[in-house]
């Protein structure tokens, strides 16, 4: 099973002085990338406080508004409590999600930064980004692979919140860039057709059945499968909800 390093804990009273910390709601190692070009690949997870939207089906709005601060310090023992370092060297990739990860990219920058000076190498990094904060140059040479995941109006989220075509157009200039989608009937490709495929290259389009459980993603999957061979992208599961249902920390 995967380890938990961090729980989420509704508790914002611990605080941490500088810059050199973390906000963060949870963080888990030892489990499998559920969703996108790398499902199935092993992973840590640190997740993020705060996000930039509040989609309805969003699978983590019991996580990401809470958690404490964290120094790098703090997150480096728990990484060494476990000897995780050596994992991440031997190829299991470190994932910063959320909520909204770029948020914090400064502070992201500066940890990864960190983590090379202690252990002596960069691990393989993935973003899961929800393509409405532009990324700094800085931050972008560290990203290994881009999990954006656009907001469709089946979020419930209005239009001008979710729909930010200057980040869309910068996150499909990087080569690691991939644009998952959330679809939860046949109407959302008329969407991505209309407000996505301008600013994006069809390749890089995955789509995915909503489901945040098992009994929700089940008789989905199907249709989302069949839209994704007839219209000539890329499909993706949700091997996480597959595997362990709908639970935090996996």
């Amino acid at each position: 099973m995967p380890k938990t390093l961090i729980e989420q804990k509704p508790d914002f009273s611990k605080k941490v002085d500088g810059e050199s910390k973390l906000g963060i709601a949870e963080m888990f190692s030892d489990t499998l990338q559920g969703e996108g070009t790398h499902t199935g690949v092993p992973a840590t997870f640190i997740r993020l406080q705060g996000c930039t939207l509040k989609c309805k089906w969003c699978d983590t709005i019991d996580v990401w508004p809470h958690g404490n601060e964290y120094s790098f310090e703090e997150i480096f023992k728990l990484f060494d409590s476990i000897n995780l370092s050596e994992r991440l060297k031997e190829g299991q990739h470190l994932v910063f999600t959320g909520g909204s990860p770029l948020k914090q990219q400064d502070r992201l920058y500066a940890f990864v930064q960190d983590f090379i000076g202690r252990y002596g190498f960069k691990p393989y990094i993935e973003i899961e980004n929800e393509g409405v904060i532009l990324a700094e140059e800085k931050f972008i040479k560290l990203v290994d692979c881009w999990n954006n995941s656009p907001k469709l109006a089946n979020s419930g989220m209005k239009e001008k919140a979710r729909l930010k075509p200057e980040v869309i157009k910068q996150l499909n200039g990087f080569e690691n860039s991939w644009f998952k989608f959330v679809i939860s009937d046949e109407s959302d490709w008329e969407e991505i057709e209309k407000d996505f495929l301008p600013l994006i290259d069809k390749e890089k389009v995955i789509l995915m059945p909503e489901g945040i459980t098992q009994e929700e993603l089940n008789p989905r999957r199907e249709f989302v499968a069949g839209m994704a061979i007839k219209h000539g992208v890329r499909f993706s599961d949700r091997l996480h909800v597959t595997i362990w249902n709908k639970k935090t920390g996996v």
